[in-house]
């Protein structure tokens, strides 16, 4: 149960930086797979309800620690992104760098990549990274959120925010917040996020949307997932490693590369990559 809420918080730190994909999250802590089955299982007609428990509760944990991850974390994220962006940056593409190997021997088999759809992977989020606007001027204050009419269009909207988040969240390689930065709703949705502890009902109606447009992209993208695994899944996988090959290089600042910036960016790397190695050497020992 701790290591199901433990993966969920740190789903959830992810979902909320930009080029940073929860779902490689997902692979890197080993419950790809039985987070895709679990909600897929979850939808079936001809599940028994032992089945179905099982499966429900493994979600809840999960769930659970992504809300954590996501409102809890929202706060200090802002704070390491003001003072240390770039080795915060560097420290999570260590960690997704470094889970790839582990990636391919776990769900491929070590089979070969496929290079078309690797490619595929790769041109989806360099277009996505192309088309991004940037941050800047963004962001949406307490007091707009707080006067802003909650009408049927603007709450339909919300729940379309919620989908491509869902969508994403689970998803190896594509970071919803990225999309979501791509169409300019990021600052809109993490500024929701952030100010659920005041308990306003302008904060907290649109949040009910949103998670409901989130239960929806994760109900979806998990059955679409789960059937291209089933039937096609080497070339689903060389996809998403294309995908995840190439979120860890966009999500890299192209300037401010001082000295001290560098050394210290460049350590955050090398820690995010040996953590991962500690970690499925870690794994592989209670396997045995």
């Amino acid at each position: 149960m701790i290591k199901n809420l433990i993966g969920g918080i740190l789903i959830g730190i992810a979902n909320i930086i930009p080029g940073v994909s929860g779902g490689t999250i997902i692979v890197i802590l080993g419950l790809f797979d039985k987070v895709m089955n679990s909600i897929s299982t979850l939808f079936k007609i001809k599940v028994s309800f032992k089945e179905r428990l099982k499966c429900l509760t493994f979600l809840m944990q999960i769930g659970i620690g992504l809300v954590i991850g996501l409102v809890g974390f929202a706060k200090v994220l802002e704070f390491l992104f003001v003072k240390f962006e770039m080795q915060t940056l560097f420290f999570f593409a260590g960690l997704i760098i470094a889970s790839v190997p582990m990636l391919k021997k776990q769900e491929m088999d070590n089979s070969k990549i496929k290079p078309i759809y690797f490619i595929l992977g790769i041109l989806l989020i360099g277009i996505i990274a192309f088309l991004n606007p940037g941050e800047s001027g963004n962001i949406v204050k307490l007091e707009t959120l707080l006067n802003t009419k909650l009408g049927l269009t603007y709450l339909l909207s919300l729940i379309g925010i919620g989908a491509i988040s869902g969508a994403t969240m689970i998803f190896p390689g594509i970071s919803g917040s990225m999309v979501l930065l791509v169409i300019g709703k990021y600052h809109l949705f993490k500024g929701y996020v952030a100010n659920l502890t005041t308990f306003e009902l302008n904060i907290l109606i649109p949040l009910v949307f949103i998670a409901i447009g989130v239960g929806l992209g994760i109900i979806l993208s998990a059955k679409i997932t789960s059937y291209l695994l089933k039937n096609f899944k080497q070339n689903t996988m060389s996809f998403i490693i294309g995908l995840i090959i190439m979120s860890s290089i966009i999500i890299l600042p192209t300037n401010g590369y001082s000295l001290i910036n560098t050394l210290s960016s460049t350590l955050m790397f090398i820690i995010g990559c040996i953590l991962i190695v500690v970690f499925e050497k870690v794994k592989n020992k209670k396997r045995a």
